[in-house]
């Protein structure tokens, strides 16, 4: 059994700071290629915040009655198979951490340049993955109460920023009201396209699942964390983005799709921030939000590495990855995954990486969720928590990202597949290991 060091308050804030990141900073940018209304907008967060919150209410179900660490992985491999539950891992070690940290990382760079215009963007980014892993690597406690601090600095500054919008008003005279034109904007397949970009911006609402065996008293604290953290958040986004249309022209924070820096994120934060608080009050925007992306990084720091530790350790030729310090840090596997990120960070576009990430993520997502069922189906009804609303919460969650799959696979079939390809690599890893009898027992 793990040590126990993460309370309560350190869980919300896991799943907190895992949530509130790159996507609510950049996701408007994008959305506005093929929105126009600001109901659409306003729909998009909305509808993404009740999806999150009903796969929370589900994770949550699976979380309290199968409480190690590993997140999907563990999940998985209980409630179906192994060999669907390494892939999963192997998915999440990948995927799920590593190209968050780097999009985050790109994303802190980007406005920490748009504060300093001699910032390279992409040094600024490794600076601070690395730092936070040093940190992270060396001793978990300090780690912990990092990520408490900054996690409540996220919040309460974000909320500042809210008071601001809403006190300096509607400035753009933007209408908030459903009509014809809003509505023929939800019923296209650019709105399910941007649902993958709002999907991005929940994720994390699982986060705490990942470190179950480090969380006290799991059978209470678990579910509460996962949704208390979710509806914080579900909150946050809402405002957040009808401050950022109500105070800026939709133009300016829109994505640019010519030249050098087509379909890079927009700094829709500074530019908001700009019209809000003046000139010098933007770069501070800027400089505000770069923390509020150190506390997103530090979180899938400390999350990622408690998926890849049990994972590798049963794949003989990646064990040494599966090294614990003696107060069980997992020193290799967070070594290894700022390695992966690094990567990533340098190599990678950050549309293609959003759209990649979206695909795959929500993928396995559905494959948990969908396990709530079967799980109760093999083993009964849970005495303890019980996701509320079943068995309707699963089943509108796995329509809906059935529903967004398919959207995604359609328009933007290359980073889909490439998504699938990443899964099918996990699952040969899994049949080549010779500690594979192994894994069916024990997994």
């Amino acid at each position: 059994m793990s040590h126990r060091r993460i309370d309560f308050s350190a869980a919300v804030s896991l799943v907190v700071a895992n949530m509130v990141g790159t996507g609510v900073f950049t996701g408007l940018g994008f959305q506005l290629l093929s929105h126009s209304q600001a109901f659409t907008i306003m729909a998009l967060w909305f509808i993404g915040g009740i999806m999150a919150l009903l796969g929370a209410v589900c994770y949550a179900e699976l979380a309290t009655r199968l409480p190690q660490d590993g997140g999907e992985y563990h999940f998985l491999s209980k409630v179906y198979h192994p060999a669907l539950g390494f892939m999963a891992g192997f998915v999440s070690a990948t995927v799920g951490f590593s190209a968050p940290i780097a999009l985050a990382a790109a994303s802190l760079g980007m406005y920490a340049h748009g504060v300093y215009d001699s910032l390279n963007p992409v040094w600024v980014g490794t600076a601070v993955i690395l730092g936070i892993a040093a940190i992270h690597a060396t001793n978990l406690s300090a780690g912990v109460k990092f990520q408490k601090v900054f996690t409540l600095l996220k919040v309460l500054l974000i909320a500042v920023f809210v008071f601001a919008g809403i006190m300096n008003g509607n400035t753009q005279n933007v209408s908030f009201a459903f009509g014809d034109a809003s509505a023929a904007e939800i019923m296209t397949a650019g709105f399910a396209i941007n649902l993958v970009y709002v999907s991005y911006a929940y994720s994390g609402w699982n986060a705490s699942a990942y470190l179950a065996g480090e969380i006290q008293q799991p059978e209470k604290n678990l579910n509460r964390s996962i949704i208390w953290g979710t509806l914080l958040v579900m909150l946050l986004y809402v405002l957040l983005n009808a401050v950022f249309i109500a105070s800026a022209p939709m133009p300016e924070m829109m994505v640019d799709t010519q030249g050098a820096q087509a379909f890079q994120p927009k700094d829709v934060g500074i530019v908001s921030a700009r019209y809000i608080f003046g000139t010098w009050g933007g770069k501070v925007m800027g400089g505000v939000i770069c923390l509020l992306l150190v506390s997103t990084i530090s979180a899938m720091i400390i999350a990622g590495p408690r998926v890849i530790q049990p994972m590798v350790g049963k794949i003989p030729a990646l064990r040494i990855l599966s090294a614990t310090t003696e107060k069980g840090n997992p020193v290799a596997a967070i070594l290894f995954q700022t390695l992966l990120a690094l990567v990533i960070l340098w190599t990678a576009s950050f549309e293609s990486i959003m759209q990649y990430i979206g695909f795959t993520l929500t993928l396995f997502t559905t494959l948990t969720v969908a396990g709530v069922i079967v799980y109760r189906i093999k083993h009964g009804k849970p005495e303890g928590y019980r996701a509320l609303g079943y068995p309707l919460s699963p089943l509108l969650f796995i329509a809906a990202n059935v529903g967004v799959c398919y959207f995604q696979f359609s328009e933007k079939t290359t980073e889909s597949l490439i998504g699938l390809g990443t899964a099918l690599i996990g699952v040969l890893l899994y049949f080549i290991s010779t500690d594979r009898d192994n894994n069916k027992t024990t997994a």
